[in-house]
C-alpha cells in the first residue's frame, strides 16, 4: 500500500470512529468539540489530525474532560533519515481524560494523557489548582505535570527513558468588563535521552545522528491582554519571554484583532513573531571530537512568523443535523520561517453546546 493510501485509510478509520462516538455522544446531549486539522509544508511532510473533545458537568461541582485524537503523519522528513532517505510515514493516537471538582471558590483538577506513535511513546499524569479572589475578579492558578517519555533508536529496537517535570503559576485579573490581564511563570526539566536519533549533521564531512546534553531546564514567563474594543471588536495580545540551559533565548508576540458581526458570524485575524538564538553547542558543521553536536533545526537560529485567519458561523437551527446552536469555525495558518521553512494548517470543526 502506497504512503498517500495509507494515510488516507489511517485518515478514514479516524474519522468514522470520531463520527461514531460523536453519534453517541450527541444522542446523550453532552458537550461535543470535533476538529479536522490537515498540515502540510515545504519538506513534503503532510499530517491529518482528526481530534475530539467531550465535556461534561456532571454536577454543578463535578466536571470531566476526554480528549481522543489522531495524527497520519505521511514521509515525516524527521523520521529516520539514515534508512529512510525520504522519510518515514508515522501515525500517532492520545487519549487524554481529566476531571475537575470544585469546592467553593476553589477548582481542582486532575488527569492523564497517553501518547503512542511509531518510534516515540509518552505518559503524562498532571494535577492543577486554582481559586477566584476578589469577588471573582482574580484567579490564581497553579499546576503540576509529570511525563515518562521513550523514544525509539530506531532502526535499532532499544528505546531511552526520558522524564520530564513542568510547573507553571499564573494570576489573572478583571480590572473591568472589557479588559483581562494574565501573567504567568512555567518552569520545566527534561532529564534523560534528548538527542533526536533522526536527524543528522557535518561531523568531519560525515553526515551524523547528533548527541544532545541529558539535561535541561527551561523558564518562561508569559503576559497576555484581552480587551474589548467598541463596535462588538475585540483585541488579543500576548508576550513570551524564554530561557533555558541550553543558552536558548527567544521572544514571541502575537496581536489578533477579531469582530463579531451579528450573532450568528464572527471573524478573526491574527500575526505571531518569535525569534531565538542558537543552542550553546549548534555549529553549521563540526570538526574534531565535540562532545555535543545537532542536526536538529529547532536548535538552530531563527525567527519565523505566523498569520492566521479564523471565520465562526453558528446558524440558525439544526446544522447537519447537529442540535441547535452548533457552531462552526474554519482556520488556516500560514506558517514561515528564516531558515526556508513554510507550513500551512487548516482547521476545520463542530462545537456542540451543552444542552
Amino acid at each position: 500500500m502506497g504512503a498517500s493510501n495509507r494515510v488516507v485509510l489511517v485518515t478514514a478509520t479516524a474519522l468514522s470512529s470520531l463520527l461514531l462516538v460523536a453519534g453517541l455522544l450527541i444522542a446523550q446531549q453532552n458537550n461535543l468539540d470535533v476538529q479536522f486539522h490537515a498540515f502540510q509544508d515545504s519538506r513534503g511532510v503532510t499530517v491529518l489530525s482528526p481530534d475530539l473533545s467531550f465535556n461534561k458537568d456532571f454536577t454543578d461541582r463535578t466536571a470531566v474532560r476526554v480528549r481522543f485524537g489522531v495524527d497520519a503523519i505521511s514521509a515525516a522528513s524527521d523520521s529516520c533519515a539514515r534508512c529512510h532517505q525520504e522519510g518515514a510515514n508515522n501515525g500517532r493516537v492520545v487519549l487524554g481524560v481529566n476531571g475537575t471538582r470544585k469546592y467553593g471558590d476553589t477548582k481542582l483538577t486532575l488527569g492523564g494523557e497517553i501518547s503512542r506513535e511509531q518510534f516515540y511513546s509518552a505518559t503524562t499524569a498532571l494535577a492543577s489548582l486554582s481559586r477566584d479572589l476578589n469577588k471573582g475578579n482574580t484567579t490564581v492558578a497553579s499546576g503540576f505535570s509529570y511525563s515518562f517519555n521513550q523514544p525509539q533508536l530506531h532502526p535499532s529496537e532499544d528505546t531511552e527513558k526520558q522524564h520530564a517535570f513542568d510547573a507553571y503559576a499564573s494570576v489573572t485579573q478583571s480590572w473591568t468588563r472589557k479588559t483581562v490581564t494574565q501573567f504567568g511563570y512555567d518552569l520545566n526539566q527534561v532529564n534523560g535521552f534528548q538527542s533526536n536519533p533522526f536527524l543528522r549533521t557535518r561531523l568531519n564531512g560525515v553526515m551524523t545522528v547528533g548527541t544532545a546534553p541529558d539535561s535541561r531546564t527551561r523558564h518562561a514567563l508569559t503576559a497576555r491582554l484581552r480587551q474589548a474594543l467598541p463596535a462588538d471588536t475585540f483585541l488579543e495580545a500576548d508576550y513570551r519571554l524564554y530561557h533555558d540551559s541550553w543558552s536558548i533565548d527567544s521572544n514571541a508576540f502575537s496581536v489578533g484583532l477579531s469582530h463579531r458581526f451579528n450573532q450568528k458570524v464572527s471573524a478573526g485575524a491574527s500575526y505571531r513573531k518569535y525569534d531565538q538564538t542558537a543552542a550553546f553547542f549548534y555549529a553549521p558543521s563540526y570538526t574534531g571530537t565535540p562532545q555535543y553536536f545537532t542536526g536538529d533545526f529547532r536548535l538552530f537560529p531563527f525567527d519565523s512568523g505566523t498569520y492566521t485567519g479564523r471565520v465562526s458561523i453558528t446558524p440558525e437551527g439544526r446544522m447537519f443535523n447537529l442540535p441547535e446552536g452548533t457552531t462552526l469555525t474554519v482556520q488556516y495558518d500560514r506558517y514561515h520561517t528564516t531558515t526556508g521553512f513554510v507550513a500551512g494548517i487548516f482547521t476545520a470543526g463542530f462545537k456542540i453546546p451543552l444542552k
